[in-house]
């Protein structure tokens, strides 16, 4: 990780016990893993069985990052790194009927203000429905927010909206959030603001 020019700390501690939990589901799968960052849902992935792993990511550097990390990892014969934007590889694979056992969705916070949340709203459903279209029958969708703006109302109603729109249906077996060294404060619902729904696509 990059401590000094990475994305605040260079690393996101608050979503270390949900790549555990993408490690035990990763099994014989392959896997697409959005907005990768540092790879770290990616790498995971392959520590838990993966036979294959994409990782995409729109920065350079972020993948310059991931291609080391995949290096560092010996993790190469399984998983790859791309840069590009997500929503353009998103439609790309739909076009040339890519399919996936397993899709991370894990974005920056398309919310920055309450204001932005509409806009937010689309940009989130776009990606999940997209994903939702990408994934074998019984797939798995690990969907992730971090905008504080994005409540966890208005977050499962989108997924419900896009599993229309896709014209899938979906079990959520998992709503996670961030690990327990982020304690949420009673009465302070931005406290609240990781979302990682965990679901089955059908």
């Amino acid at each position: 990780m990059d401590l000094e020019n990475g994305q605040k700390t260079g690393y996101f501690l608050d979503q270390k016990d949900n790549r555990k939990r993408v490690a035990e589901l990763a099994r014989r799968k392959r896997v697409l893993d959005t907005f990768t960052h540092t790879g770290a849902f990616g790498l995971n992935a392959v520590a838990g069985g993966a036979k294959e792993v994409v990782s995409v990511d729109i920065s350079p550097e972020a993948v310059a990052g991931v291609e080391r990390n995949i290096a560092l990892n010996k993790a190469g014969p399984v998983m790859s790194a791309v840069c590009a934007d997500v929503f353009d590889v998103l439609r790309q694979y739909e076009e040339a009927g890519e399919r996936f056992d397993m899709i991370i969705l894990d974005p920056p916070a398309f919310a920055k203000s309450a204001a932005k949340v509409e806009k937010a709203y689309g940009g989130y459903k776009e990606i999940n429905l997209r994903a939702m279209r990408l994934l074998v029958p019984g797939g798995i969708l690990v969907s992730c927010s971090c905008s504080h703006f994005m409540s966890q109302d208005l977050f499962y109603d989108m997924l419900v909206h896009a599993a229309a729109d896709a014209k899938r249906r979906i079990q959520i077996f998992e709503k996670r959030g961030a690990g327990p060294d982020h304690p949420v404060r009673a009465g302070y619902a931005k406290s609240e603001y990781l979302k990682c729904a965990v679901m089955r696509v059908i």
